[in-house]
């Protein structure tokens, strides 16, 4: 059976909203729920046997530290999601190494394995911020989950590559050896399908919730006929059907609200339709 990757973006509601998620001097005045999300989401893993790549962000790390260590004993991968939830473009390359640096240190205590994986929050490295392929080389990073083939009005990098390869061997997609500094960084693009000429956009969030799950399904094996993996995520307050904030925008409303009742319906079948494993799993199947 073709194994898929399954990855999770740990953050909690407040840092994924942008209309909160630039205020982290107010993140203690709203309502914390990732714990509880996070445990409901670890359950559904383990009745499935799944495997998966948690993206943590530092600023989690630090006020949640036993439950990473949780997610690790149940034997999941650790990877880097930043430590303010910051857009790479808002970054210098100095600031962006540093918030690395911090986040490693917060994580690599907690966890039992080897940090490798990096995605870059609303996975902002595109063709304006290749620069920090080349700090996260430098880091000693394995791979990276940034790129999203595809285009919305909040992120998306339609000219990378949509399938996982090392960086320095792609040229077509304007990401070449030159470009990122000779790196043999790893990247694993979240998962789109190529339907009429246009790579639609089926890896997870939003769009897993939004769409019906037959799509989803066909984009899918769509990618395993083409003996590609797909490459999933979510985050853990997608499954809370529970929780409001007011304050939200029209697109908010839209882009983080939509669908979560049905989102574990679809994870269900999901789970039992396809094999899923942690990205570093995949990573071994990558060519030198």
């Amino acid at each position: 059976m073709m194994l898929n990757a399954f990855t999770v973006d740990l953050e909690d509601w407040f840092q994924g909203l942008t209309s909160t998620n630039r205020h982290p001097e107010k993140w203690a005045a709203y309502e914390a729920r990732l714990e509880g999300n996070t445990e409901r989401l670890l359950a559904l893993l383990e009745r499935y046997g799944v495997r998966a790549t948690f993206f943590v962000l530092g600023h989690v790390a630090d006020q949640y530290p036993e439950l990473i260590r949780r997610i690790d004993a149940a034997g999941h991968e650790i990877g880097v999601h930043g430590y303010w939830h910051n857009m790479v473009h808002r970054l210098t390359p100095e600031r962006f190494s540093l918030e690395l640096e911090r986040a490693m240190e917060t994580l690599e205590p907690l966890v039992s394995q080897p940090i490798v994986g990096h995605r870059a929050p609303y996975f902002s490295i595109n063709k304006d911020t290749l620069w920090a392929l080349d700090v996260l080389s430098d880091k000693g990073f394995a791979y990276d989950s940034s790129f999203f083939p595809t285009r919305n009005m909040l992120y998306g990098y339609p000219e990378a590559p949509r399938f996982p390869c090392r960086l320095a061997a792609v040229g077509a997609a304007q990401v070449t050896q030159d470009s990122v500094g000779g790196s043999r960084l790893v990247e694993f693009p979240v998962s789109t399908a190529r339907w009429l000429g246009i790579n639609w956009p089926i890896g997870g969030g939003f769009y897993v919730r939004v769409l019906p799950y037959a799509i989803i399904r066909a984009g899918i094996r769509q990618l395993n006929r083409q003996g590609q993996p797909a490459i999933m995520y979510m985050h853990p307050w997608e499954l809370d059907v529970g929780q409001r904030f007011s304050k939200v925008t029209l697109r908010e409303r839209v882009t983080h609200y939509y669908g979560r009742r049905g989102l574990m319906k679809k994870l269900d079948r999901m789970f039992q339709e396809f094999a899923f494993v942690p990205l570093g799993r995949l990573l071994e199947a990558i060519p030198a």
